[in-house]
Parts: C-alpha cells; structure tokens; sequence
C-alpha cells in the first residue's frame, strides 16, 4: 500500500509580498483557463464593510465513467462517448494531474513569500486529500481560524488581507470500482474604501447615475428594445425546469421568501451582427469598471471578463451576470445588468427586482412570466 503524507506546516516568513505574487498567480489562472470547462470566476464587490473584495475561485475535478457491463446496478455517469470507459478515464486522469501539477507549481512557488502558510497532502490507494492555506498579507487585526470538516486554516476578510486556498478530495465512487474527484481554488484581495470615499463607510449603490453612463451605449444604431415583466408569488414545482437561476429573500428565524417581482429592459443585437455586439459589450464594461473604480464606497458585486458566445443547437442559451446591486432602506430594488445569448442573437438584460429575483428560461421569448402564465413575443412561440 503506497501512502504518502506531507506533513502540515506553519511557516512564518521574513519575506514580505510584493507585485510580483499577483502576477504569478494570474500566470496559473491563465495556464487554468483553457483545462477547465467553466472557466475562472473573477468578482470584485463591496459587501457592506467599507471595504472591496476581489475574488478569482475556480472548481477543480474529475468524475470517472462506469461501465455497465463491468459496474452493472452500482454504476452512474455512463459514457456516450464513442471511446471506451478505460480510454475516455485515462484522458480524464492526465488532464487531471495536469490540472494538480499547474496548481502545486505555482502555489508552492510563493508559499516562501507568504507571511504564514499551510500545506497538507495525503495519497492512498486512490483517496486523495490536498490543502492550500497561504496568507500573502494578514491585513490587521486578522484572525485565523482552523475548519476541522475541510482540515485547513481560513482568514477574515478584513483590509490588508490577500489569501490563497485550495481544498481537493477524491473518494470511491458506489461501484467501488471508480473515483471522483472535487476541488476549489480561490484567491482573495481584501481593501479599504480610500480615505477620501465616504469615510470608508458602504453607501447604497446608485443605479441611476451608473445608468446614465451605459443607457447611451445601449441605445445606439443596431440595438432594438423591448420590456419585460416576470412575477412570482409563490414555489412551483420543477422550478430547475422553468428557471436557470433564482435568488431567496432571508424573513429569519431560518425562513426565506421566494415571493419577487422584476421588470426590465432587454437590448438586442441580431445574430449576424457580432461585430457590434462585441465592440458594445467591451464599451459596456470598461464603462461599468470605471464606474465602480470610481465610485468604490458603493455596494455592488461585478463580475469580470464577460463575453459572448454563438449558440449552436443542441445549446439553448449562455449569460453572464455582469452586475448585482441590492436593495436599501431609500430603494426597495436590487438591480441586475446581465449579458445573454441565444440562437437569434446577443442581449443585454436590465431589470429591477423587488424581492426575490428569478430568471425564466425562456427569457429570450417571453414578454411576460406571471405565477407560471407566459405570454410570448408574438411569433416566437
């Protein structure tokens, strides 16, 4: 039986972090993005605390096709593919480890700059556990604190504080014959609102200046309009079959409502014109963080690199929430910018939401969706 374990280490450094950290940890997310299949999320938001978090997380892992033959009842996740399981497992193997090797590379390549840092690996007979908690900058009046259940060591959000983890498990599948495997990798920058915002307290964001700098771009020559209305006072059944995503509003005492009301603004651009709807897409985002660089003390969470994608059938859609901002004793609306594509063409959904917000999956053909009632587009049925 081969079992490895590396054992678990504080370090504490002499070496402080400099720029050079980031840019190495862009270089794995960039070696990262053309191996994972969802790509890296990157989100730059400011939560309530006077402060703005940038956060880039990805999930890292593998899930072995069984053979009906060999797995028989205790199988799941059955190949279509027209290789074989063993073929079709051993590819997905070697881009795994590949995937691991980017990662220890780079995560141990700064470990002797961090302030203090923590590794633990184990190997046996297939079962896999990995940990990364690597602490670049504490910021000040940091706490640690050790997660029995994941067995590593997490830091507080607070100014000052830059942090790197990774987490990664495999484990025996039902069949007892295959395995899967899971992990996240996140890195966080944790910041102060400058002194000259606000005296670094949060303020509600303010979605009608920021609409006044995007409304233009998205009323230019090519892009046509149309409002829609979507309603929901209550749960429905297979709401994973009508929807691509939903929000909850907290009531306490462990109750959430998923009662919402959202009305907004769809832009379109024609399929044939992808021309125009990149060149808006890039003018809409560099808007969009400009405004937030600018504008720091507000509350919001900004999603980068969005991009549009041609959707060929069987696919039926692609979005990307660009910007989320939330309601406040003044504005009872949380606001939402998010870039969409489908067979006909490129979007741009704004809307307001009052409550719970839940996004139809046939929003590019409804007009309206009230308590599971749709009226659609005329013609597009």
């Amino acid at each position: 039986m081969k079992q490895i374990i590396i054992t678990a280490m504080l370090l504490t450094c002499m070496l402080n972090a400099s720029a050079q950290e980031q840019t190495r940890l862009d270089n794995m997310f960039n070696e990262l993005t053309p191996l994972i299949q969802k790509g890296i999320t990157t989100t730059r938001g400011n939560y309530g605390k006077g402060q703005t978090t940038t956060i880039s997380q990805v999930r890292i892992g593998f899930n072995e096709y069984c053979s009906k033959t060999i797995c028989g009842e205790d199988g799941e996740f059955f190949s279509d593919s027209i290789w074989n399981e063993f073929t079709s497992n051993k590819v997905t193997h070697e881009t795994n480890d590949y995937i691991l090797n980017i990662v220890r590379h780079h995560l141990d390549s700064i470990m002797p700059m961090a302030e203090e840092c923590y590794h633990f690996e184990s190997h046996n007979q297939g079962i896999d556990t990995i940990r990364y908690s690597i602490c670049l900058h504490s910021g000040k009046n940091q706490t640690k604190r050790h997660d029995s259940k994941q067995g590593n060591y997490s830091y507080n959000d607070v100014p000052g504080t830059e942090t790197v983890s990774f987490s990664y498990d495999s484990k025996q599948k039902s069949c007892g014959r295959h395995f899967q495997g899971e992990g996240h990798l996140k890195y966080s920058r944790t910041e102060s609102v400058p002194d000259r915002q606000s005296a670094k307290k949060s303020i509600p964001f303010e979605w009608a200046e920021y609409m006044q700098t995007v409304t233009p771009l998205l009323s230019q020559q090519g892009v046509t309009q149309r409002k829609f209305h979507w309603l929901l006072d209550s749960f429905i059944e297979d709401a994973d079959k009508e929807y691509i995503f939903g929000t909850t509003v907290y009531l306490g005492d462990g109750k959430h409502s998923v009662k919402g009301e959202t009305n907004g603004t769809m832009y379109f651009i024609p399929r044939d014109q992808k021309a125009l709807a990149d060149s808006l897409l890039k003018q809409v985002d560099f808007t969009t963080q400009n405004y937030i660089y600018q504008h720091p003390e507000q509350m919001y969470v900004y999603w980068f690199n969005p991009q549009f994608h041609s959707i060929n059938p069987p696919q039926e859609y692609q979005y990307h929430e660009l910007l989320r901002t939330w309601a406040n004793e003044s504005n009872p609306y949380n606001h939402f910018l998010i870039v969409c594509s489908d067979v006909r063409g490129y979007y741009f959904v704004v809307c307001e939401t009052r409550g719970a917000m839940w996004f139809p999956r046939e929003w590019g053909v409804l007009k309206s969706f009230v308590n599971g009632k749709k009226t659609y587009i005329k013609g597009m049925k």
